[in-house]
This record gives C-alpha cells, sequence and structure tokens, in this order.
C-alpha cells in the first residue's frame, strides 16, 4: 500500500510512548571492551541478519529464507492486511514489505515519524534485550550486555533529544548491578528505565528482593516501565507432543530459550503448537498475560503502596482489560477483607482503581476501539504507543481518526495522545508535525546483509 497520509494535519504535540529499534549485531562489537565482548556474546547475543542467537550458552537458527522480520517490517502506509497477505519466500516481499531501517538509522526515524504524525518518541529495544536479557542467567553477562545497549541507544537519540528519547534495559539478575545502572543512565539524562514482567533466575519483579531497586527509582525520580513480550518458548509437559508435531522443527528452531518456563504467556502458543496449528498464538495472549499477572498481583499485595513515589507505566499489553481486572481486584479484596485486616504482620492494600490511577499508566495503540469508547476510564492514564516498527503498528493519523469516530473530546485527545506520557517522563512538548508530508518513502534495509 502507498503512502496516503498527505494533507493531514494536527495542531498538538504527539508523544510515541513506546516504539522500538532492534539490536544490531555491531552493538556487541562496537559498545563492549575487548576483554569482556566474547564472555557476554556466549551468554547473549543476537544477529537478526544471519538469523543466529546465543542464549545462555544455547545457540539456535533461523532460516534467513523464511524470516518475515516482524519486529521490523512496518513503515507509514503498510497496513496489516498487506503485509499479512505476502509471504518472506515471495520475490515481491522486499519491494512491497521489506526491513524497515528506522530500527538502526535515527535519521529514518524522525522521516517516519513525520509521516506517521508524530512528534516524540520513547525508545524501546526488540528481542535481544526486551526477550532475552532477562532469561540470561549469568549476572556479570547480562550487566555487559545492559551498559553496552544504553550506550548504544543513547547515541542514536543523541541526534535529537528534543524528539528521541532512550529507555534504559537493566540487568536485574543482580539488583546490586541493576542499580548501579540505574544510577549511571540517570546520569545521563535517560527518563525511563524498564523491566520485563517475567521470572529472572527464579524471582519475580514484586519479590521483595527487588525492593531496593525500586526506592532507587524513587530516588531518583526515574519513570519504571513494565515492558511485556512475547513469550515462545517450549514447556517441558508439552515438549514431546510438540515435537511429535508437522511443523515442529521451526518451533524448536526458533526458540532459543530452551525448555524453562518464564513466563504466563507460553502456555497459548505451546498448547496450539501441541494442536498442529499453524499458527502459534504468542503474540495474541503473552503481551497481555505478562501484564495482567503483574498488574493483579501489585494490586493485589500493596505493592503500589510500599512505594508511593514511584511513577509505573504498563507498556506493550494493550488497554482494553485494565477495567475488568480493576473491578475483578477490587472486589475479591472486598471478599476477603478479613484476611488483609488480621495479617500479622499487618499489610496495607489500598483500592485498586484508586492506586493504579494514583501511580499507573497503561499504553494502547490506535486499533483499540473499546479504549476510545471508555476514553474517560483511561483519559488521565491512558499512553498511546505505535509500536513501530513492528508488523503490527498504527501511525498517529489512525489513532486521532478512531478517536474522532467514538466522540473522544479533543482536551482527552490532547491527553491520550502526548499529555500523559509527558507527565509520566517528565519531558517537555515538542510540536514538530502540524502536516503529514507530500512525499514519503520507507528507508529500507537489505534482506540479506553480508
Amino acid at each position: 500500500m502507498a503512502y496516503d497520509r498527505q494533507g493531514r494535519k494536527k495542531d498538538f504535540p504527539v508523544f510515541d510512548c513506546d516504539s522500538h529499534i532492534f539490536e544490531p549485531p555491531d552493538l556487541w562489537e562496537r559498545y563492549m571492551a575487548r576483554g569482556e565482548r566474547e564472555f557476554a556474546k556466549g551468554h547473549l547475543y543476537y544477529d537478526i541478519d544471519l538469523g543466529t542467537a546465543v542464549v545462555n550458552g544455547a545457540v539456535s537458527y533461523t532460516d534467513p529464507r523464511m524470516n518475515n522480520h516482524p519486529a521490523e517490517r512496518w513503515h507509514p502506509g503498510l497496513s496489516k492486511a498487506d503485509s499479512g497477505s505476502i509471504p518472506p519466500w515471495d520475490p515481491t516481499w522486499d519491494e512491497k514489505v521489506g526491513r524497515n531501517a528506522i530500527t538502526r538509522d535515527p535519521y529514518a526515524r524522525l522521516k517516519d515519524m513525520d509521516a506517521a504524525g508524530i512528534d516524540q518518541v520513547m525508545v524501546f529495544p526488540s528481542m535481544p534485550m526486551v526477550g532475552l536479557l532477562p532469561l540470561v542467567h549469568n549476572a556479570e553477562a547480562a550487566r555487559i550486555s545492559a551498559r553496552a545497549y544504553n550506550d548504544w541507544v543513547d547515541d542514536y537519540c543523541s541526534v535529537s533529544r528534543k524528539r528521541l528519547f532512550p529507555c534504559a534495559m537493566l540487568p536485574v539478575q543482580k539488583v546490586e548491578y541493576a542499580i548501579d545502572e540505574l544510577r549511571r543512565i540517570a546520569k545521563k539524562g535517560f527518563k525511563g528505565a524498564f523491566v520485563r514482567p517475567v521470572l529472572v533466575n527464579g524471582l519475580y519483579p514484586t519479590f521483595p528482593e527487588f525492593d531496593p531497586l525500586w526506592r532507587e527509582f524513587e530516588e531518583l525520580d526515574i519513570a519504571l516501565g513494565m515492558h511485556t513480550f512475547i513469550a515462545p518458548g517450549l514447556m517441558r509437559e508439552l515438549a514431546p507432543r510438540i515435537e511429535g508435531s508437522s511443523d515442529a522443527g521451526a518451533a524448536v528452531q526458533t526458540s532459543p530459550i530452551g525448555l524453562g518456563t518464564y513466563s504466563p504467556g507460553q502456555f497459548l502458543p505451546n498448547v496450539m503448537k501441541g494442536m498442529g496449528t499453524p499458527i502459534n498464538g504468542n503474540e495474541v495472549l503473552s503481551f497481555m498475560a505478562e501484564a495482567t499477572t503483574w498488574t493483579t498481583a501489585v494490586l493485589m499485595t500493596g505493592w503500589l503502596e510500599k512505594f508511593p513515589r514511584l511513577r509505573v507505566a504498563v507498556l506493550e499489553s494493550n488497554g482494553g482489560w485494565l477495567p475488568l481486572v480493576l473491578d475483578k481486584c477490587e472486589s475479591y479484596l472486598t471478599l476477603y477483607r478479613y484476611l488483609i485486616e488480621t495479617a500479622d504482620p499487618p499489610v496495607q492494600i489500598g483500592n485498586p482503581r484508586e492506586a493504579f490511577h494514583r501511580q499507573c499508566y497503561i499504553a494502547f495503540e490506535g486499533d483499540e476501539d473499546q479504549v476510545f469508547r471508555m476514553w474517560d476510564q483511561y483519559e488521565n492514564i491512558g499512553l498511546w504507543s505505535s509500536d513501530m516498527p513492528h508488523h503490527d503498528a498504527e501511525d498517529a493519523w489512525e489513532a486521532l481518526d478512531n478517536m474522532e469516530k467514538w466522540d473522544v473530546p479533543l482536551a482527552a485527545q490532547k491527553k491520550l495522545l502526548g499529555e500523559n506520557a509527558r507527565r509520566l517522563y517528565q519531558i517537555e512538548p515538542e510540536l514538530c508535525v502540524t502536516e503529514a508530508p507530500a512525499e514519503y518513502e520507507p528507508t529500507k534495509l537489505p534482506r540479506y546483509l553480508d
């Protein structure tokens, strides 16, 4: 599909709270000291160009002829229907879809932001750091990897400090390392850092072992992002059945994280694989499963009350599920209030809705009609995200169209499309895009890179 946003206009700044790069292979070469590089690469390495991944010493490969690059292929003008209709082995794939260079080229990103109606953006990583770094067992390797990524993304965003903002990755395998890195990136001017809400070496982020880290977030006044991701790993109980299915090779080949269970989002794709379906389903539920699990845990345990100055965003999980989770938490806290009131030692658990609205935000995407229909429940906590260049991304023009469709008031539109995100991250507004460009062509990476 050709770019068709010409003539679109807006008069207020849009902040994209969650957009992505894809970590290039030379991140390991250029941003790690020689004495640390090979050690770290033995625990975590990802070369998207060659389809090679290393996690905890286990090597896996993806056939480049079959890789549709879901984290790299969206650009303004590309619809989901068009993107999903062309298989990666089609000779026209590169021309009609292709790999978007914004994952590595910040100047290409600025051009795409203009085309998408985006003024400012918080930049997050993709598979290696969001998906796989939390699964690395060795804390020293995690520390080296997180530091290298944070330096790389800081340089990436340096081409436009008023438009591009880096979000840091933390090596939570060791709390002391995470605190050291948080302090380091705070001195560099980062506005936020994030953690994936999954088990890391057997510990969940809400466990008390992590309390010193969250207190440091409060002291440094840094926003915390709980960023979810897909969970494709096999589970031991289902592995024999999946290995016997017709497409088991693809499932095993592209799952470098091994047989361990790290995320609640792993169950559905493994059930579907066990049924022999051609789609594994990990993107459908994984994001929401991780987010709803974390949200329910913090609301039902008084975790937010322990850290009253903490600002938290729930990212890349969609937002339509939130009212139901808030209702259920409130209902069952009421039913079991006697357990809270008689607990020894005493525990403080506040009203879930009040606690979430006091300290938390939630990201939504431009096609979530349920969020726009219930706009009043999200007006002060909703954060619009493009998710570009992931294959399910949308631009700001689509979000504006859907808000108009559901009669979202202009004042609420401004909050949902930027004011809330800037309040979370404490960033000054910058209006750069008032009209879509007359011409736009995406900048693409070659399919195969030497």
